[in-house]
C-alpha cells in the first residue's frame, strides 16, 4: 500500500486542497503534535539516561527545531492528507500522530545536537 505521495508533497498540496478544513485540521495538528512530542521524548531519555538537566538547546536552536517542525509538518501533511482523508476521524488523528512521530526520527537524524 503507497500511503504517501511525493508529488503533492513537493508540490505542498496542502494550500490548493479546498476540502473538508476540519479534517485537514485535524490531520496537521496529528503531525504538528508527532514530531514535537518525538523531540520532547528524545530530551526525556537524555535526562533519564544521563542525569542530565532538561534542556532542550538555546533560543535560537529551540525556534530553528520548531521551523524544521512545521516546514516537515506541511511537508509530511501534503503528501499524506489524500491518503487518510477517507479515514473515520479517530484513526486519521492518530495515524498523522504516528507518522509525525516517524518524521521527526527521520528528520532529527540531520539535526546537530542540542548543545547541552
Amino acid at each position: 500500500m503507497n500511503s504517501f505521495s511525493f508529488n503533492d508533497a513537493f508540490g505542498f498540496r496542502l494550500a490548493t486542497q479546498q476540502e473538508d478544513t476540519s479534517a485537514k485540521i485535524q490531520v496537521f495538528i496529528g503531525v504538528f503534535l508527532g514530531v514535537l512530542l518525538r523531540w520532547v521524548y528524545a530530551v526525556a531519555v537524555d535526562v533519564i539516561r544521563n542525569n542530565a538537566p532538561w534542556c532542550f538547546g538555546t533560543w535560537l536552536g529551540i525556534l530553528l527545531r520548531l521551523a524544521i517542525a512545521l516546514v516537515t509538518t506541511f511537508f509530511v501533511f501534503s503528501g499524506y492528507w489524500q491518503k487518510v482523508k477517507d479515514q473515520p476521524a479517530s484513526m486519521r488523528f492518530w495515524n498523522a500522530l504516528a507518522y509525525g512521530i516517524t518524521m521527526d526520527v527521520i528528520v532529527s537524524a540531520w539535526l546537530p545536537s542540542t548543545g547541552c
